[in-house]
């Protein structure tokens, strides 16, 4: 009788590990996700949240700022450009693509902060604010 019951409590233990492991927030019981967005469909926008929030205390406010990502994709500069206005409050965001249509060179040239999501290369009239493994952020030289 002992042993009948501790065979089913050993059971009912390895059904509920399995059940528990099958859970879709299992992989992070023991840590903390980086993000809001690690444990979702939308995780690959992960990199972009983090370098937007370490870019936050660094660009003063009312200054313009361009989010985009390295290589270039409309697209991702398009989300990259609301990412910008939610976590850059009181800064002029210029968008860099919107509905998937790249802005004009030109136009990206008037901002005075540059953040790239994404392996950049130094050029010329930029300045390195701050580098991490996501991306970049750049000042413009005027």
């Amino acid at each position: 009788m002992r042993r009948a019951l501790l065979l089913s409590l050993a059971g009912s233990a390895i059904l509920a590990g399995f059940s528990i492991a099958a859970l879709p927030f299992s992989r992070g019981l023991l840590r903390a996700p980086r993000t809001p967005y690690d444990a979702s469909d939308a995780a690959f926008t992960a990199p972009a949240w983090i370098l937007l929030t370490r870019a936050e205390p660094l660009i003063p406010p009312a200054a313009s700022v361009v989010a985009r990502v390295e290589p270039p994709d409309a697209t991702t500069d398009m989300f990259l450009h609301r990412f910008a206005v939610a976590l850059l409050p009181g800064r002029k965001i210029v968008p860099a693509a919107l509905w998937s249509v790249p802005t004009a060179p030109e136009v990206l040239g008037d901002a005075d902060y540059e953040v790239v999501v994404g392996a950049t290369t130094s050029s010329p009239g930029r300045r390195l604010v701050i580098s991490t493994p996501e991306g970049s952020v750049w000042k413009r030289e005027r």
